[in-house]
């Protein structure tokens, strides 16, 4: 499964998970600096990736956003800004 945690006073995010290659299990993570416009709508921009052993910065054009449209204590739906709708739902504090 993907795990994202969010850091609500640095304004951060990072999603990871760890993928099958070929039978070699590979962690993968990024790292994105949020920008909230409102309760609703945050700005996304892209900073690292990580794949294995490989990190490198994301390019400045890396971006997006996220509409949250419906939240409550154990679930998220957000809609992205290419159309992907995002159920999240809440494993407690990391």
């Amino acid at each position: 499964p993907i795990v994202q945690k969010i850091d609500t006073k640095s304004l951060s995010a990072e999603n990871s998970e760890v993928v099958s290659y070929f039978g070699v299990k590979v962690p993968r993570k990024i790292t994105a600096e949020l920008k909230p416009e409102n309760n609703q709508f945050t700005n996304v921009q892209f900073k690292r990736f990580v794949l294995g052993p490989i990190e490198f910065d994301a390019p400045e054009k890396f971006k997006g956003s996220l509409d949250v449209t419906y939240l409550d204590d154990e679930l998220r739906l957000t809609r992205g800004d290419k159309g992907n709708i995002f159920v999240l739902t809440r494993l407690g504090d990391l």
